[in-house]
Order: structure tokens, then sequence, then C-alpha cells
């Protein structure tokens, strides 16, 4: 069980995990710091390794280190990667697959609104509310955008989740996770290494230039560069 009689918290004398409970206490931060202190204390830090499954299990979950990628539990397509502070499951989530290791903090929904009182119930409502939000712009991208746009801003969602320029996922998962043909993603990737933003490897992408990702990603990640102007015109025509 946690301790966080301060923010930085205290855990057991064999484990010290201090930048998680950073994490935790800012995941928090709406709440008041007693209602912090009170309601962390039930819960318990898990570690989680690179491709394994996260599967919800209808209790409080945020995540304190580590990337996930969450998917919508039919087809297995993507709907959010998830990173540090994020609360992932409330009473009911969506499962997802470790990208890297990590560590997930877990807490009992009913003792968690009982100790956190009415402000822990308007962050969990908060936080599902967001969750969801995020859920439908996904759906939005998916169907206003090309797939020069949807493949540049995923491989930044996890870029900037995981920190690192290497991503453990092929052509081929990529493309099954944002329900693109084999040849949409083909071309997607194919033009992104032409411009320079990555480079392919067996079972891997090697980000080499964040700003052209940028440039050419949908929505929250634009303004877009000329340079891929003609391109992405192209694939929507």
């Amino acid at each position: 069980m946690l301790d966080p009689s301060t923010p930085s918290g205290e855990t057991s004398p064999c484990l010290e995990p201090r930048e998680e409970i950073l994490s935790l206490w800012r995941a928090f931060d709406s709440l008041s710091f007693e209602s912090r202190s009170r309601a962390l204390r039930l819960g318990e830090i898990i570690p989680v390794v690179s491709g394994g499954p996260y599967r919800p299990d209808g209790e409080i979950a945020v995540v304190l280190d580590g990337c996930l990628l969450l998917d919508d539990g039919k087809r297995g397509t993507h709907c959010g990667v998830a990173a540090a502070g994020d609360l992932i499951d409330i009473a009911g989530g969506s499962p997802g697959l470790w990208l890297t290791d990590g560590s997930l903090y877990r807490a009992p929904v009913a003792a968690f609104c009982r100790e956190a009182g009415e402000d822990g119930v308007q962050f969990l409502l908060a936080g599902g509310l967001k969750r969801l939000k995020s859920m439908e712009a996904r759906l939005r991208c998916a169907m206003s955008h090309g797939s020069i746009s949807r493949v540049a801003s995923f491989l930044l969602d996890i870029h900037r989740a995981t920190g690192g320029f290497e991503i453990a996922l092929s052509q081929s998962n990529i493309g099954a996770l944002l329900s693109l043909r084999r040849s949409s993603i083909n071309q997607a990737c194919q033009s992104l290494r032409a411009a320079g933003a990555l480079r392919t490897v067996r079972g891997r992408i090697l980000l080499k230039d964040e700003a052209i990702l940028a440039s050419v990603a949908c929505c929250h990640y634009r303004p877009q560069s000329p340079a891929f102007a003609e391109a992405i015109a192209a694939e929507t025509a």
C-alpha cells in the first residue's frame, strides 16, 4: 500500500519508486492534499512488462510509468496511447498492450470514492469524460484524414509517451491498429521514409525527424508543412 503523507510519498523499504509516486501524485492533482493522501493509501503499484497485455478489471487504474497502447476490445483497433499520469480504468476501460516496461497504480473504486469524497467522484467523472472525448477524436481522425497523417500522428503519440525514437511495431502491426490496408500503410511509410521522417527495419520503426512527422500529422499536431501538401492532396483526391 502507498502512504503519500508528503507529495513525494513513501513506500516500503524494499522499493522506493519516487518518480512513480510523483507521477501518481500529479495524476490526482485536482484533489485536495488531504483527499489525495487518504485515497492513495488504498492503492498498490504493479510492475508491467513490454509486450504484456493490459486488461481492465473494474478498478481505478493510472499509468505511472511506461507506454500503453489501448484498443477497442473488439478488433484490436487503436483508440489511444496512455502514458504517465493517464487514468485508464474507472470501473471499466479499454484493453491494450504495453509497448514498454513500466508500472501501474490500482485501487478499488468504492474505497477510493469513500476516502476521496465528492472531489474524488468528480475527478473520476472528469477522467472518464476525457477518455471518451479522446476516443471520439480518434474516430473522427480515422474518418477525415488520410493514411500519411494518421500514421504520423500515431508514431508521434508513442514517441511523446515514451520519449524514445525506436518503436517496436512493424508496418503490418501499425496498419492493423489503424485499420489501414496493406497498400495504404506501405505507401504512407514510404512517403515518410522519403521525407526523412523515419526508417524501417525488421519489426521496428526508427524515428529520425519529429518536426517532419508533426508537420503532416492530423489534428492537434499540425500546422501542415508545404513539403507534404502534394502527397496528402494526392492521397485524398
